[in-house]
C-alpha cells in the first residue's frame, strides 16, 4: 500500500542550522522539498527570505572533502578486495587526531602517502605483467633455440640468427639455402627445429663478415627473422635469449611480492578507508542537502515530507534535541500537489515480496492504488488454477525453498523464492480441486476432484474461466471508479461506470438470446449497449469508448484454463508412455523426460501468462503511474 505522508515545516535559529541537519541525516525520514511552493507565497510577504547559500568556509570544506572522496574512491579501485576486512568508522580510524590540528588536513596528507605508494606498487606490477607476458611469446621458441644456440656461443667468427617460418613457405627454403651458399661459399648452417604444427623455428648461422649481406638476402626472400622485445633488440641472438630466460625465472616471484604487498596494504587499510568513504560521503550530503534550506538573517526555513508513521518519531527526537528553538509545523497537501506527494510503498511482510512484479512499472501517483496486495492474492491464485497438480506443486515448493536456501541471500532471489513457494501452496490446493497428482496418477490412487476434473466437461472449464475474467475486470474497473472518485474526475467515473454497464448490457443480450434468461433481458441489453457507449463518450470523450473493449479482456482469460488443460495434457500422456514401450524402463525413463518437460513448462508459461492477465487485463483499469519517489535523507551505509 501506499503509506500516508505528511507535509512539514520546520523553523530555526540559523545558529543551528548544521545540527538540525545532521539530525535529519540520522533519522533518515525526511524527504527535502527543494523548491517547496509556500516559499514563493513567504517571499512576497517576507523578502528577505532567500535559499541559503555557503559561505566561503563552508564551500572550502565542501572541496576538500570531495577531494578526499575522490583519493579514497580511486584508492579503493587499486587495493585488491579483500573478503574478511573490517570497515573502518571514518577519521579516527584512518589517522590519529592531535589536539588543536584539522582532521581533515591530516586525512589528505595520510591519503597522498597512501596514494603514492599503491600507485607505485599498482605500476610496478603492470610493468612486470606487461614484461611478461611480451617474454611468453618466445617459451616455445626459447625452448627450441637455446640447444642450438649453445653450439655457436664460444665463437667470435659465427654470427647467428633466428627465423620463423611458416609450413606454407617449406618451398622457400631451398631457394634460401642455395643463396646463402653462393653468398658465403658454403660457409653456412641451418639448424630446424619443429615449434608446432604451423610454425617451424630455425637457426641460421654464418660468418660475422656476411652478416650484413645474409640480412639482406632475408628481407628480399620476405623471410622473417625472430623479432625481439625492443629491451634486448640490440643484443646478440644468444645474449638476447639468455636474457629473456633470465626475467622470466625472476618475473613470476617479483610479481608475487608486489600483490603480496597490495594484499597486505589492503588488509590494513581497505576497511578504514570504507569507512572514511561513508563519513566523507555523509558530511557532503549534508553541505549538499543545506542548499535545500531557506533563511532570513537569523532563521532557517525547511519544507519537506515524512511518513505520517514516522512524524511523532521526528517531533520527539527534535524536541530533545533542541527544545522550543527548533518548531515542526505540519501543513495541508493542498489539491493541486496531492499528485506530486513522494511515494513509499508499505507491505507486510508476506506481500513485500510480490514487489518484484509491480517494481518493473512506475510508482502509482500518490492517492492512487498499491497493485501489489492485488498481485499477491491473484498471482498465486491463476498460477495455482493453470497447473493445478498435487505431485507438480511439491516439486515446485521444493525446488523454491532449495533455491532460497542456497542463494537467498540476494535479495531478489529471496523474493522471488517466497513469490514462488506461494504459487506452488496454491497449485497443490488447486490439485486437490481438480483430483490431479502428476495426471492422472492421482485418479489410479483413489483421490477424486473436490470441483471438477480438467480432462471433463470442457464447457464447465470454460465457463470457470470467463468467470474468473469478469470477476477480474470487474475489480479493476471497480477501482478504478475509487480511484477516479479520490481524485474528484466526475467524467472519468461516469464513462468507467458505463463501461461496466455496457458489459452488463452485453451479458444480458447474450443471455437472453440463448435463452439463459428471461426473453425481456435480450431487449434489455440491446437497449443498454447503445446508451452505456453514449455515456461513455459524454464522460471522457471518443477516447472513452475503449472502455468498451473490457470484453475483449475477458475472453482473454480464457488462457487460464486453456493452458492449464495443456499441461495435464502432457502429463496424461507421458503416464500412458509406460505401458506403451515395450521395455519398461525405457517407457518409464520417456515418462519421466516427459514430466520434467511439463515441469519447465510449468515453471515459465503460467508465470508469464498470469503476471500478463495483471499487466494488460487488470491494471489499465485502475493503475495510474508517474508517482515521485519518496527519497529520505539519511545516512549512507
Amino acid at each position: 500500500m501506499i503509506a500516508p505522508m505528511a507535509k512539514i515545516r520546520v523553523l530555526g535559529p540559523s545558529s543551528r542550522l548544521s545540527a538540525v541537519i545532521a539530525l535529519f541525516q540520522e533519522i533518515g525520514a525526511i524527504h527535502i522539498e527543494s523548491a517547496p511552493a509556500e516559499i514563493r507565497r513567504l517571499q512576497s510577504d517576507i523578502p528577505v527570505i532567500r535559499r541559503h547559500v555557503l559561505d566561503p568556509a563552508a564551500q572550502q570544506t565542501r572541496a576538500t572533502l570531495e577531494t578526499a572522496l575522490e583519493k579514497v574512491r580511486q584508492l579503493l579501485l587499486v587495493l585488491p578486495s579483500i573478503p574478511e576486512g573490517r570497515e573502518g568508522e571514518g577519521i579516527r580510524d584512518l589517522v590519529p587526531e592531535p589536539p588543536g590540528a584539522d582532521p581533515l588536513k591530516a586525512v589528505n596528507v595520510q591519503l597522498d602517502t597512501l596514494s603514492a605508494r599503491a600507485v607505485s606498487l599498482v605500476a610496478d606490477l603492470k610493468r612486470h605483467q606487461d614484461e611478461q607476458s611480451l617474454f611468453s611469446r618466445y617459451d616455445k621458441v626459447l625452448k627450441v633455440l637455446a640447444p642450438l644456440i649453445g653450439m655457436v656461443r664460444e665463437s667470435r667468427e659465427l654470427e647467428c640468427t633466428g627465423l620463423i617460418l611458416s609450413s606454407k613457405e617449406a618451398a622457400v627454403v631451398s631457394l634460401l639455402e642455395d643463396a646463402l651458399s653462393l653468398l658465403t661459399d658454403g660457409r653456412f648452417e641451418i639448424l630446424y627445429r619443429e615449434v608446432d604444427k604451423e610454425t617451424l623455428a630455425a637457426l641460421l648461422i654464418f660468418p660475422v663478415e656476411k652478416a650484413a649481406e645474409a640480412r639482406t638476402l632475408l628481407w628480399e626472400k620476405n623471410i622473417g627473422e625472430l623479432r625481439l622485445p625492443a629491451s634486448v633488440a640490440e643484443k646478440p641472438l644468444p645474449e638476447a635469449l639468455e636474457i629473456i630466460a633470465r626475467r622470466q625465472a625472476e618475473l613470476p616471484p617479483a610479481i608475487r611480492e608486489i600483490e603480496t604487498s597490495l594484499a597486505g596494504m589492503s588488509r590494513e587499510w581497505r576497511g578504514p578507508l570504507l569507512g572514511l568513504r561513508r563519513w566523507l560521503g555523509n558530511r557532503i550530503e549534508r553541505i549538499r542537502a543545506s542548499g535545500s534550506f531557506y533563511e532570513t538573517h537569523a532563521t532557517f526555513l525547511f519544507h519537506g515530507w515524512v511518513p505520517e508513521s514516522e512524524l511523532a518519531r521526528l517531533e520527539k527526537a527534535i524536541a530533545e534535541a533542541f527544545g522550543d528553538l527548533v518548531i515542526v509545523e505540519r501543513l495541508p497537501i493542498e489539491k493541486l500537489e496531492k499528485e506530486s506527494v513522494p511515494v513509499v510503498l508499505r507491505n507486510r511482510p508476506a506481500v513485500r515480496p510480490f514487489e518484484i512484479f509491480t517494481r518493473v512499472l512506475p510508482l502509482p501517483r500518490y492517492g492512487t492504488i498499491d497493485p501489489t496486495p492485488l498481485v499477491a492474492f491473484f498471482f498465486p491464485l491463476f498460477y495455482g488454477i493453470i497447473i493445478g497438480d498435487i505431485g507438480y506443486g511439491i516439486l515446485l515448493l521444493g525446488i523454491a525453498r532449495l533455491v532460497r536456501w542456497r542463494y537467498g541471500r540476494n535479495p531478489l532471489i529471496s523474493d522471488a523464492t517466497a513469490v514462488f513457494s506461494w504459487a506452488a501452496l496454491s497449485a497443490v490446493a488447486w490439485g486437490f480441486a481438480y483430483g490431479e497428482l502428476f495426471g492422472d496418477i492421482g485418479e489410479r490412487l483413489g483421490l477424486r476432484p473436490l470441483l471438477f476434473g480438467r480432462m471433463g466437461d470442457f464447457r464447465k472449464i470454460l465457463l470457470f474461466a470467463l468467470g474468473i475474467g469478469v470477476a477480474h475486470v470487474f475489480l479493476g474497473v471497480g477501482l478504478g471508479i475509487y480511484t477516479a472518485v479520490r481524485r474528484g474526475r466526475l467524467g472519468e467515473v461516469v464513462s468507467k461506470a458505463a463501461g461496466l454497464a455496457f458489459l452488463v448490457a452485453v451479458a444480458a443480450a447474450i443471455a437472453g438470446s440463448a435463452g439463459w434468461a428471461p426473453p425481456v433481458a435480450l431487449y434489455i441489453g440491446l437497449v443498454g449497449i447503445p446508451v452505456s457507449v453514449l455515456m461513455m463518450v459524454l464522460g471522457g470523450g471518443a477516447g472513452a469508448a475503449m472502455e468498451a473493449h473490457n470484453l475483449l479482456n475477458i475472453f482473454s482469460y480464457l488462457r487460464i484454463t486453456g493452458i492449464g488443460v495443456a499441461s495435464v495434457s502432457l502429463a496424461y500422456t507421458a503416464n500412458r508412455l509406460v505401458p506403451l514401450v515395450g521395455i519398461p524402463a525405457l517407457g518409464i525413463l520417456a515418462a519421466l523426460t516427459l514430466h520434467a518437460i511439463n515441469l519447465a513448462f510449468c515453471v515459465l508459461s503460467p508465470t508469464i501468462q498470469a503476471i500478463r492477465l495483471h499487466y494488460v487485463e487488470f491494471f489499465e483499469n485502475f493503475f495510474i503511474g508517474g508517482g515521485r519517489a519518496y527519497q529520505p535523507f539519511r545516512t549512507i551505509a
